[in-house]
């Protein structure tokens, strides 16, 4: 009996759990719509239908910009309006009135946003970019065992560094194909030869900040990867291979995905041992940072900017944590939402948002956190700072 009661209770909280997180992705929406058809059950399917064709299209645009929505109007239509009730998993209309010639009534809807932001990438209407977009590797290696370094956008010195340029061939491969399987585009530039088109003024050992913008412009690729390569004498009679690489949204140096690694080698000669442990370890370490971009550019996260949010005033972890999910269920602008300080009077999040702080602010002070209100203290360009009304 007692080991039933425990299922029991681990099966509740897991339904429980299970109905908040699908909850939490639902959007309520409700339309008024006026219909002068005569009869009124044809009134009343009138102002359902439009009722899923305005709250459709309105978050839709919120999703992928007017501009966009405008451009895609059929495809939309015929593609994702037309299949609503994928995305519309409830809707409860109020009682018909009837007003001189006409019928009244409203209608209230949840919309799966999850459901919706899915069919929309299904269609490719999701992503900021149209085309396919462009990945610039910029990754440095160092051999502390022989003494050399390469980094592709330098030129070659006197130090022998055939084997680095070899390895960083296999590097480049191993990139292509993981980025190429999350559609996108990514330039090898040793194969390339792409050194010789870098302007003197930007063959620096480092690449960051204007230089970063400068690469990025050139090549015409939003999101470089920024890495390193770290071969040095291993602690038995072998060598150590450490990879760090972090891809960068250029236009604000965010970084939305990175990836560190560290693999020992067997024993042997330093080429071939190094040789073959990347030949076993590149792929999957590619494929993990390009995943994790793809992540970032499905959430929409790739092309808007970072601000910090902070609730003045304390509240219970599971109020916090309610407040969290409502943000990124209910406003459409907001692409995601992460925890950065908790204290006892306060929290403070970084939200990745396709509107500046200005507009942002005024839709959270809108929000109904069951009940409860929050108000503006302070707003600046990255910055927002509101408390619990009282």
């Amino acid at each position: 009996m007692r080991l039933v009661s425990v299922v029991a209770a681990a099966l509740m909280i897991f339904v429980s759990g299970t109905a908040l997180a699908q909850q939490a992705e639902l959007v309520d929406r409700t339309y008024s719509g006026v219909s002068k058809e005569t009869n009124p059950q044809v009134a009343k399917r009138v102002i359902q239908d439009e009722a899923a064709q305005k709250v459709s299209e309105e978050i839709i645009q919120e999703l992928i910009g007017n501009d966009r929505f405008l451009k895609n109007k059929t495809l939309i239509q015929n593609k994702i309006i037309r299949n609503s009730a994928r995305y519309i998993p409830f809707t409860k209309p109020s009682a018909l009135t009837q007003s001189a010639d006409e019928f009244k009534m409203s209608v209230a809807m949840k919309v799966s946003l999850k459901d919706l932001k899915q069919m929309l990438q299904d269609s490719s209407l999701l992503n900021e970019n149209e085309a396919v977009p462009v990945v610039l590797p910029l990754v440095s290696w160092q051999d502390r065992v022989e003494g050399r370094s390469y980094r592709w956008w330098l030129p070659l010195d006197k130090n022998p560094q055939g084997f680095l340029v070899k390895e960083g061939r296999l590097l480049e491969e191993a990139l292509r194909g993981a980025f190429q399987k999350n559609n996108f585009y990514l330039i090898k530039p040793i194969e390339a030869g792409l050194a010789a088109s870098v302007p003197a003024d930007f063959q620096n050992e480092k690449v960051g900040g204007e230089d970063a913008q400068f690469f990025a412009q050139y090549f015409n690729a939003p999101v470089v990867v920024d890495g390193q390569v770290n071969l040095t004498k291993g602690e038995r009679n072998n060598f150590r291979i450490e990879i760090k690489m972090t891809a960068l949204q250029v236009s604000n140096g965010r970084a939305i995905a990175d990836v560190s690694r560290r693999f020992d080698t067997d024993g042997g000669s330093f080429e071939n041992a190094i040789d073959k442990k990347l030949r076993e370890v590149l792929e999957g370490t590619a494929n993990d940072l390009a995943v994790q971009v793809m992540d970032a550019w499905q959430r929409g996260s790739v092309g808007t900017s970072v601000i910090r949010l902070t609730i003045q005033g304390r509240q219970p972890l599971p109020v916090l944590e309610g407040v969290k999910e409502k943000i990124r269920s209910q406003l459409t602008q907001v692409k995601n939402i992460r925890e950065r300080l908790v204290s006892a009077d306060s929290v403070s999040f970084e939200v990745d948002t396709s509107v500046p702080a200005s507009e942002l602010v005024g839709k959270l002070e809108t929000l109904d956190l069951d009940g409860k209100k929050l108000s503006r203290v302070s707003e600046g360009q990255n910055e927002i700072v509101l408390k619990w009304a009282q």
